[in-house]
């Protein structure tokens, strides 16, 4: 091989090298949780040059719907082609349907714990992230925006930005009129009941988004960010996400809330995660206390 060959081999290789480091990569990962006794896998998104950096990122979890997995963001969405025009640390945990919930009726179901004292700690500890409130940001859809909403409210010195798309934000309160319609129970209905229990009681106001709000005070909420789509098709999800946006204007607390054209699908979900990752590169972190 002459010289000129080997040149032009070696630029290829350079060239394939760099283009590399331009894209944001995917891998899969796990880690044993206490909190629900098992092994739990996660994708992680490493932003563009991870591997040759020693940067550290901003993390961004993001939470899937009922009936999803942790790979369901990676799959059905444009994330990593988004995500390699920024430079965050994307991590989508798995939470089964236990609604990023502790749940006081099945043992080992202890969401909300696996994902603040679990998955946190461990993506911190093996990551280069930057491990304050600053550096972190929540967010999900349906099942996933409710429990993005509910997190950054009940934690909120944990996160500087939530967003909730098509945020279920309507349970567990939504349980009381779906047991007395009379409607044939759906198979949603039994993760719920798993997760906070089938009669009214303390659980569901610990875990009620809506009641949570009236309780905290506004200065230490991260900014939220509430979407829902026009033709959502789950009338409870437009109602509680417009109730949420009131009471957060009340107390006057930092956010903003779009009832935009859309439906509950991945369409919508796929726009909004692209959005999120726009507004998060313009938001400055140092803004919220």
């Amino acid at each position: 091989m002459n010289r000129y060959a080997i040149t032009m081999l070696l630029l290829a290789a350079s060239l394939t090298c760099a283009r590399a480091q331009d894209k944001a990569a995917v891998v899969e990962d796990s880690l044993y949780s206490p909190s629900v006794a098992r092994v739990m896998k996660f994708s992680v998104v490493l932003p563009p040059g991870y591997a040759a950096s020693d940067e550290r990122y901003t993390t961004v979890y993001l939470l899937h719907g009922y009936s999803g997995t942790y790979r369901d963001w990676v799959r059905n969405t444009g994330l990593v082609s988004y995500a390699s025009q920024y430079r965050y640390l994307i991590v989508t945990p798995d939470g089964h349907n236990g609604w990023w919930t502790n749940s006081k009726q099945v043992k080992h179901a202890m969401y909300e714990d696996y994902v603040m004292k679990d998955l946190i700690p461990y993506v911190e500890d093996k990551y280069r992230t930057l491990s304050t409130r600053h550096g972190r940001a929540i967010a999900g859809l349906s099942m996933g925006g409710y429990g993005a909403a509910k997190l950054a409210v009940k934690y909120p010195g944990s996160f500087f930005y939530a967003a909730s798309f098509s945020g279920a934000v309507d349970v567990p309160n939504s349980l009381e009129a779906e047991m007395k319609s009379g409607m044939k129970p759906k198979p949603a209905w039994k993760s719920k009941f798993d997760a906070f229990g089938e009669a009214r009681s303390a659980e569901w106001t610990r875990n009620d988004v809506l009641a949570l709000v009236d309780s905290v005070d506004a200065k230490a909420l991260p900014y939220i960010y509430l979407s829902v789509g026009h033709f959502d098709g789950i009338p409870t999800i437009i109602d509680a996400t417009l109730a949420l946006g009131a009471k957060l204007r009340v107390k006057k607390a930092s956010f903003e809330m779009h009832e935009t054209i859309g439906a509950h699908n991945w369409l919508f979900w796929d726009q909004e995660v692209r959005t999120l990752l726009e507004k998060l590169d313009r938001f400055d972190p140092l803004n919220v206390k």
